[in-house]
C-alpha cells in the first residue's frame, strides 16, 4: 500500500479513535475504535450510521429507502419519483408548509432524490439543529397524506421536470442508452416516468405504493457531522422505534437476459457541437467491483494522461475532450466513456481508435506508473470527499444499500495491489469487448427535419396542456402550524479562520492557514488581471492563455507536465485570472515547483496552440447550444452594455480565430504577474515554514506593473422583450436589471431580503418565488437575487425559471406579479429567520481547505477586517425589516428586462 494512502487511513483512525476515547470516558456504551462509520440496527429494523466530524457545526441527516423506479410495476412508472416531489407535502399531524417552513426557520436545507435502485430524502442543519429532522421523517415514514389537491400542482411542476431533462441532450442520451440495453430489465424505464402513465396518478396510487415500501425494516438512515454517535442512536430509537416494521416486506429481484449485441441509439437535436458516448455493460456496486472500475476509469479515459485522452485528444486531435466513467447501479452497471469529436466524420475512426486501445490494454496491460497515477487521484478524490457532509453521507448510504457494508466507502481501496491488477485485467477482458460496446450520438438535426421536430414538440405541447388543464389547484397552500411551535437555538460558537499575511519579495501577497483536519493543501492564486480586460476585438484572450499554461514548458512538455501533475494526484485549474491547485501534503514543495514552472516558463507551442484553439471553439459551440448557460451572457450584454462586464470569457468564435501565437506571448508577459496578484494557502502546513516555502519557489517570478482597470458608469436597464429563438422543449425566461455594488449601504438590508424573495444562502423552497411554484406548479424551479454578481461594480437584480411554452404567458405574468409585490407585509419573524440563515450558513466557507482559501481571499479583496464573519450577527441586528424592504422597493421599481429563450419570435423552424 502506498505511503500517501497509509497516511490517509491513518489520520482517519486518530481522528476516530480520539472522538471514542472521549466516549468512552462518558460510561457510554464502548463504540469500535476501528469504525469509520458507526452502525446500530434498531429492533424494527431500521438501520442508523453515524460519521462524527466536528470540523464545522453542520450535519447532513439522510433517510435512505431501499425502493427506487425498478421497484414500480406496470401503470406505475414514475411514482417513486412523485412520492419524492410529494413526501414533504403534509402529514395526519403537519401541515403542507409545515416541513419546509421548519426547514427554514432552523436555517436548514431540505432536499430529495430518486434513483432506479433508491429514494433518499436529506436535511442540512445547523449541529444545534439536526434532531428536528428526526420527527419529521419519522412522521413522513408512516402518515404522509398526499392531497389530490396538493398532487394536481406537483403534477405539473413533474411534467415540466420531464421536459427540462429532454432539453439537457446529454443526460436524455444516457437515458436512452440505459432504457435501449436493459430492454428486459426494469432499468429500461426512465426513473421520472412515462407522462401518459403520470396523467392519470391520483392521492391512492400514491398511498398504496408508499404502504407497501416506506417501512423502517427497508430504511437505514444516515448521519454525518458534528454529533456524538450515542445521542443519534438514542433520537433515532425515540423518534422511529415505535413504527412497526414489516416482517414479511421482501424486495423482488430482477432477470437481465445478457447478450452478445451491441446497439446504437442516435439523436438529433438542434446542436452544433455532436456528442458520442460509448458504453459497457459491468458488475453493478451490489458486486463491489466499484473500486476496480475507478482504477480502470482513470487509466482507460478520466484525466490528461489517460490513455484515449492522449491518443484522440493531443495526438491524433481527433476529439476535442473525453471522459470515462462507471454509472454505479446496484444490479448492473454502465461504464462509459464520452467523447467530443472535432467533426462528425471522425465519429467512425475515433470509435476504431477506442477499440484498439481497449484491445492493447487487455494485451499488453498498463504499467505501475499508470496504475499509481490512477491510485493517487482516486486518494485525493476521497480526500476531498472527507470535507463534504451531505456527498459523505450520500456515499455512505449508497454504499450500505448496495453491498451491506457501512464502511465500505473508507476501505475499498484497501484490496493487496496485486489483487487489484489482477481483476482489473479480468474485467477489461470480460466486459470491454467491441462485440458488447454499445453506442449513443447527439448530432445536429438535419435540416429537412427542422419541421417535423417542430410539429412533434407542438403536438406534444397540446396534449399536455389539454391533459393538466383538468388537473386544477383552487386551494391555497396550506399555512403551518406545527413550525409555530417551533424556537430556534442560537448557533454556539465558531472560530472562524483568519489568515496569517506574508508578502513577498515580488509584492505577491500571501495569506495562509493550518488546517490539519486532512493531510492535503489547496491553493488559490488570484491574478490581477481578468478576462473583462481583454481587448474587444480579441475576446477569449485571457482564456486561451490560461489553458496554454497547462500545454508544455521550457521543462516539461504538455504530456510530461500533465503526467507529473497527475502520477501525485495532484489537481489544477487554470482560468482568466487566476489558478487553483489541490496537492497531497507531502507533494507541497513539488506543486509549488510546478505553479512557478507554468507562471513563468510557458512555451505556446504551436500544435498545442491549435488543439488548445479547437478545444475552446468546442467549447464555445457547447456554450451556445445550452440556453441555461447563454442566457445570462445576453442578458449581461444588455445590463453591462459598453462595460468590461458584457464581455463573455469565452469570446467569440472569430476572436479566438484570430488569436495568434504573439498575442498569447505578450499576453502572458505582461499580464500574469505577481503585481496585485495574492496567494490563498490553505491545509496541512505544520512543519512548514510558508513564508520561505514560497519565497523559493515564487519568488523569482516577476512580471510587469499591473494598472487598475477603469469602468463606465452604468445606466439602468431599458424595459424590453428580448426573444432569442433556439429549439428546446422549454422556453429560459429571465427578468433582469442593474443592481448594486458591494459597498452600497443598503447591500445588507438586500442580502437579508434575498433570503425572503429568492431563498439566499439556503436556497431553499421557503422564498417567495418557490412559493408560487408551488401553488401553480408552472415550473420545476426558480430562483432570483437583488444583488446577483454584485463586487466593485454593481450587480444585477435577476429572477430566472425554465417553463413550457403553453404556459409562457402565464408564467411571465405570476412572476412579474410576485416580483412587484415581493417587499410587501414583511413579517418580523420571517425576518429574523433570514437574520439566523446568513449567519448559520456562514461556516459553509470554511467547510473545506478550498472554502476558507476562497473566504479568505474575499475578506482581503473587500479590505474587510480580520473578524469580519464573527462580527456579521452584530451588524444585522440594526436591521429591520422595514429597512430590508425599503431598499428592495427602490430597486424593484427600477427597469427590468424580459429575456426569453426557446420557441419564440418568428423563425419559422423554432416557432
Amino acid at each position: 500500500m502506498k505511503k500517501a494512502l497509509i497516511t490517509f487511513l491513518v489520520l482517519n483512525f486518530l481522528s476516530l479513535l480520539k472522538g471514542n476515547i472521549q466516549m468512552k470516558m462518558s460510561n457510554k456504551e464502548i463504540l469500535d475504535p476501528a469504525a469509520y462509520v458507526h452502525k446500530k440496527v434498531l429492533s424494527n429494523g431500521l438501520t442508523v450510521l453515524v460519521r462524527p466530524i466536528d470540523t464545522v457545526p453542520k450535519v447532513s441527516i439522510q433517510l435512505w429507502y431501499n425502493v427506487g423506479s425498478k421497484d414500480e410495476k406496470d401503470n406505475e412508472r414514475g411514482i417513486a419519483h412523485l412520492i419524492e416531489h410529494m413526501i414533504f407535502k403534509g402529514t395526519d399531524r403537519l401541515s403542507e408548509a409545515d416541513i419546509d417552513s421548519i426547514s427554514h426557520k432552523l436555517s436548514g436545507y431540505l432536499n430529495a432524490f430518486t434513483s432506479y435502485d433508491y429514494t433518499g430524502y436529506l436535511f442540512n442543519f445547523p449541529s444545534q439543529h439536526w434532531q428536528q429532522s428526526f420527527d419529521i421523517m419519522a412522521d413522513c415514514m408512516q402518515n404522509c397524506t398526499f392531497k389530490d389537491y396538493m398532487l394536481n400542482s406537483e403534477m405539473k411542476a413533474v411534467i415540466q421536470e420531464l421536459k427540462m431533462y429532454r432539453d439537457r441532450y446529454d443526460r436524455s442520451l444516457v437515458d436512452e442508452m440505459i432504457s435501449s440495453i436493459f430492454h428486459d430489465h426494469p432499468y429500461h424505464h426512465p426513473i421520472i416516468g412515462y407522462k401518459q402513465d403520470l396523467w392519470s396518478v391520483d392521492s391512492n396510487d400514491l398511498k398504496s405504493f408508499y404502504k407497501k415500501h416506506y417501512m423502517p425494516n427497508n430504511a437505514t438512515l444516515v448521519v454525518v457531522g458534528n454529533v456524538d454517535p450515542h445521542e443519534v442512536f438514542a433520537e433515532a430509537e425515540k423518534s422511529f422505534g415505535s413504527i412497526p416494521a414489516n416482517p414479511d416486506y421482501k424486495k423482488d429481484t430482477f432477470y437481465f437476459n445478457k447478450d452478445i449485441v451491441s446497439k446504437a441509439t442516435t439523436m438529433y437535436r438542434d446542436v452544433k457541437q455532436p456528442l458520442a458516448v460509448y458504453s459497457f455493460v459491468v458488475p453493478g456496486t451490489r458486486s463491489k467491483k466499484d473500486n476496480l472500475l475507478e482504477l480502470l476509469s482513470r487509466i482507460i479515459g478520466s484525466g490528461k494522461s489517460s490513455r484515449l485522452y492522449k491518443r484522440l485528444v493531443d495526438e491524433e486531435q481527433l476529439a476535442v475532450s473525453l471522459s470515462a466513467s462507471n454509472e454505479e447501479l446496484f444490479d448492473h452497471g454502465l461504464f462509459f466513456i464520452v467523447v467530443q469529436p472535432h467533426h462528425e466524420q471522425d465519429l467512425a475512426k475515433i470509435e476504431s481508435i477506442i477499440i484498439e486501445e481497449l484491445d492493447r490494454l487487455k494485451r499488453d496491460g498498463f504499467d505501475d506508473k499508470e496504475f499509481t497515477r490512477a491510485l493517487k487521484k482516486t486518494e485525493s478524490s476521497l480526500l476531498s470527499l472527507m470535507e463534504d457532509f451531505e456527498h459523505q453521507a450520500y456515499e455512505i448510504g449508497k454504499y450500505y444499500l448496495a453491498t451491506g457494508d457501512e464502511n465500505y466507502l473508507f476501505t475499498y481501496m484497501n484490496q493487496p495491489h496485486d489483487e487489484m491488477k489482477k481483476e482489473m485485467m479480468s474485467l477489461l477482458k470480460t466486459y470491454f469487448r467491441p462485440s458488447v460496446m454499445h453506442k449513443g450520438f447527439v448530432l445536429p438535426i438535419p435540416e429537412q427535419e427542422k419541421d417535423a421536430w417542430a410539429q412533434l414538440q407542438k403536438e406534444s405541447d397540446a396534449l399536455d396542456a389539454e391533459i393538466l388543464s383538468a388537473r386544477v389547484r383552487n386551494e391555497p397552500i396550506e399555512q403551518p402550524r406545527y413550525a409555530k411551535e417551533i424556537q430556534p437555538k442560537n448557533p454556539g460558537r465558531f472560530d472562524y479562520p483568519k489568515a496569517t499575511v506574508h508578502t513577498i519579495k515580488n509584492g505577491l501577497k500571501i495569506l495562509s492557514y493550518n488546517n490539519e483536519n486532512i493531510p492535503k493543501v489547496d491553493l488559490i492564486l488570484d491574478l490581477k488581471t481578468k478576462h473583462y480586460s481583454d481587448p474587444d476585438d480579441k475576446q477569449g484572450l485571457a482564456l486561451f492563455v490560461s489553458k496554454m499554461l497547462l500545454e508544455g514548458t521550457k521543462n516539461y512538455t504538455s504530456q510530461e507536465l500533465n503526467d507529473a501533475i497527475e502520477s501525485r494526484g495532484m489537481s489544477i485549474a487554470t482560468y482568466p485570472g487566476g489558478i487553483a491547485l489541490s496537492v497531497l501534503r507531502e507533494d507541497l514543495d513539488f506543486g509549488l515547483s510546478i505553479l512557478n514552472e507554468i507562471l513563468t516558463n510557458a512555451t505556446f507551442n504551436e500544435k498545442e496552440m491549435e488543439k488548445v484553439r479547437a478545444q475552446l471553439r468546442s467549447k464555445l459551440q457547447n456554450f451556445w447550444d445550452e440556453p441555461r448557460y447563454f442566457a445570462g451572457q445576453l442578458v449581461k450584454e444588455k445590463i453591462y452594455k459598453d462595460h468590461p462586464y458584457s464581455k463573455l470569457s469565452m469570446g467569440t468564435v472569430d476572436a479566438i480565430n484570430a488569436i495568434t501565437q504573439d498575442d498569447l506571448k505578450e499576453y502572458y508577459k505582461k499580464y500574469i504577474s505577481p503585481s496585485g496578484a495574492r496567494l490563498a494557502i490553505v491545509g496541512d502546513l505544520h512543519g512548514n515554514d510558508v513564508a520561505k516555502l514560497i519565497e523559493k519557489n515564487l519568488g523569482d517570478w516577476t512580471g510587469s506593473e499591473i494598472k487598475d482597470t477603469s469602468f463606465p458608469e452604468l445606466k439602468e436597464a431599458t424595459a424590453e422583450i428580448i426573444d432569442h429563438p433556439i429549439n428546446r422543449d422549454q422556453v429560459v425566461l429571465r427578468f433582469a436589471g442593474l443592481g448594486v455594488n458591494r459597498f452600497d449601504p443598503d447591500y445588507d438590508k438586500l442580502l437579508l431580503f434575498d433570503q425572503i424573495f429568492g431563498g439566499g444562502a439556503l436556497g431553499g423552497m421557503h422564498s417567495r418565488l418557490f412559493k408560487l411554484r408551488e401553488q401553480s406548479g408552472l415550473f420545476y424551479s426558480i430562483g432570483g437575487s437583488l444583488i446577483a454578481g454584485a463586487d466593485e461594480q454593481p450587480g444585477m437584480i435577476m429572477v430566472q425559471t425554465i417553463v413550457s411554452l403553453d404556459r409562457l404567458s402565464e408564467a411571465e405574468k405570476a412572476i412579474k406579479q410576485t416580483i412587484a409585490n415581493a417587499a410587501d407585509a414583511i413579517t418580523d419573524e420571517e425576518f429574523q429567520e433570514a437574520k439566523l440563515a446568513v449567519i448559520n450558513s456562514q461556516v459553509d466557507n470554511f467547510a473545506s481547505n478550498y472554502n476558507i482559501a476562497n473566504a479568505l481571499l474575499f475578506v482581503d479583496r473587500y479590505n474587510f477586517p480580520a473578524d469580519f464573519f464573527d462580527t456579521r450577527a452584530h451588524k444585522f441586528a440594526s436591521i429591520s425589516a422595514k429597512d430590508a424592504a425599503d431598499a428592495a422597493k427602490k430597486l424593484l421599481n427600477r427597469n427590468l428586462l424580459t429575456l426569453r429563450v426557446g420557441r419564440v419570435g418568428n423563425d419559422e423552424n423554432v416557432a
